[in-house]
């Protein structure tokens, strides 16, 4: 039991510590992304536009966010993962580890509707074991021993 915590242990400090950039980054993205609503807004108010063009606005920062941001959050710690894991074996499971913030985030704004929600959860799933595993294969061709 000791032996597999120690080799189990390094790898989920790396999954946290990547979540925790992740957390970040977003907060970061989110900050950003409330600025161009804010300025979308004052914008569509200047020139009267309706309720429904504004709700547009939210709408098209949900895309930006879902379609956008949170894949190349995901696809970049899958990738630090598939680099930095201990136990090539497990560097999929890692990921899993790692993307839990941005994958919350995304489920978040389908949560009304299931299946996007679980559409885009497999999704960002096999973007950041996909990335893992081509992070693996990268450090394997760079570090041969």
């Amino acid at each position: 039991m000791k032996k597999w915590l120690r080799s189990v242990v390094p790898d989920l400090f790396l999954a946290a510590v990547v979540a925790l950039l992740v957390t970040l980054a977003m907060q970061y993205l989110d900050g950003a992304e409330a600025g161009r609503i804010q300025a979308d807004a004052q914008a569509a108010s200047e020139d009267g536009l309706t309720l429904d063009e504004r709700i547009e606005v939210v709408g098209g920062s949900i895309r930006r966010s879902t379609l956008f941001q949170l894949p190349a959050l995901i696809a970049l710690s899958g990738v630090v993962v598939g680099l930095a894991c201990r136990n090539r074996r497990w560097a999929w499971l890692t990921a899993i580890g790692a993307i839990l913030p941005a994958l919350i985030m995304g489920v978040a704004f389908f949560i009304d509707r299931p299946f996007p929600a679980g559409a885009l959860a497999t999704a960002y799933t096999a973007l950041a074991i996909s990335m893992a595993l081509a992070g693996t294969a990268l450090r394997r061709k760079l570090l041969p021993a």
